[in-house]
C-alpha cells in the first residue's frame, strides 16, 4: 500500500511536487559554521539516525529548555494504545513512572557531562512512542545508546546550548502547520521571536533540498496562510552534528514561491482526504 503523504515530513520528500526551479535552491541560504572540522561521525553509534535525531530533540526540549510538555505526543499515543487494549495498564504506568524518574536524574547533574546514562536509555523508550504517534506503528527499541552514542549526544547538547546563546533561546518549543482541511500537517521544532528553526543531527555538511522544502512548508502552512498569528522573518536549519547554521530571510523569497507551495500542499491535502476516506470506507 502506498504511504499517504499526510505529513509535512513525507510531503517534503516528494521532489516532483515541489521542484527546486519553482521554489528556492539550497545555495540561496547563508551558512554560519560555528566551529571548524566539526563533523561528529555516526559510524560507531548504536541507534538509528532517525532515533538519534528524535532523542536529541527530546533531550533539548526537556533538559535545555525545561519544556514541561515535551512528552505530550508520546503520552497521547500511549493513551491511544491503552484505550484500544493494545497495552496493559501496568505497562502504561511503567512508562509514566519512567517519565517521572527523569526529573530527579536530570536535576542531580550539575552540567551536561554529568547527565547519567540512564537518562538516555529512558529517553529512547519514551521517544519510541513519539515515533509511533507519527508513523502509526510502535516498535520497541532493540538497541540502546552505547557510550560513544551518549558522548556524541552530550556534545551535541552542548553545541545546541551555544547555538541558543548566539541566536537566542526559543520562545516556542513546538508549533503546528496545516492545510485548510487538516489532511496535510506537521509540527515544527522551535520558534525564536521571528525565526523558524528546524534541528538536525545529520552527517550532511551542506544545505539539503529536502530541508528547503520542509522549511517552506512549515512557514507557508504555519504562518503565511495565517494558521498561526506570528510574524516570521527568517527560516533556519541548525545541524548539530556539523555545528552549522543555514538560514534565509523571508524577505529574500518571492511571494510567488509561497503561493506555489501553498497551492501544491492544498491540492495534495484534498487528495489525501479522499484517499484516507476510501481507506476508512467513507467513500
Amino acid at each position: 500500500m502506498t504511504t499517504i503523504p499526510n505529513s509535512i515530513t513525507r510531503f517534503a520528500k516528494q521532489a516532483k511536487s515541489l521542484p527546486l526551479d519553482r521554489i528556492i535552491r539550497p545555495s540561496e541560504f547563508h551558512v554560519d559554521h560555528l566551529s571548524k572540522d566539526a563533523l561528529i561521525p555516526e559510524d560507531d553509534e548504536t541507534i538509528t539516525p532517525s532515533n538519534f535525531g528524535t532523542l536529541l530533540d527530546y533531550l533539548t526540549r526537556y533538559i535545555l529548555l525545561g519544556d514541561i510538555n515535551a512528552f505530550d505526543l508520546p503520552n497521547i499515543e500511549l493513551k491511544r494504545y491503552l484505550d484500544a487494549g493494545l497495552i496493559s495498564s501496568d505497562y502504561f504506568d511503567e512508562i509514566m513512572d519512567k517519565e517521572k524518574s527523569l526529573e530527579p536524574l536530570v536535576e542531580k547533574a550539575a552540567n551536561i557531562d554529568e547527565i547519567p546514562d540512564e537518562v538516555f536509555n529512558i529517553g529512547l523508550d519514551i521517544c519510541a512512542w513519539e515515533i509511533a504517534f507519527r508513523s502509526g506503528t510502535y516498535r520497541k527499541p532493540v538497541n540502546y545508546p552505547n557510550q560513544i552514542t551518549i558522548e556524541n549526544l552530550k556534545l551535541m547538547l552542548k553545541r545546541i546550548e551555544m547555538f541558543f546563546w548566539k541566536y537566542g533561546r526559543p520562545s516556542v518549543t513546538a508549533f503546528t502547520a496545516s492545510t485548510k482541511n487538516g489532511y496535510l500537517s506537521g509540527d515544527g521544532d522551535y520558534l525564536l521571536s521571528h525565526t523558524i528553526i528546524d534541528l538536525k543531527a545529520s552527517n550532511k555538511t551542506t544545505m539539503q533540498p529536502y530541508w528547503v522544502r520542509q522549511l517552506l512548508l512549515y512557514y507557508t502552512l504555519g504562518f503565511y496562510n495565517h494558521f498561526n498569528d506570528r510574524v516570521i522573518k527568517r527560516l533556519m536549519i541548525y545541524n548539530a552534528r556539523v555545528d552549522t547554521v543555514f538560514y534565509i530571510n523571508v524577505s529574500k523569497i518571492d511571494k510567488s514561491v509561497f503561493e506555489f507551495v501553498n497551492d501544491a500542499a492544498e491540492k495534495q491535502s484534498l487528495v489525501n482526504e479522499k484517499l484516507i476516506n476510501q481507506v476508512n470506507g467513507l467513500e
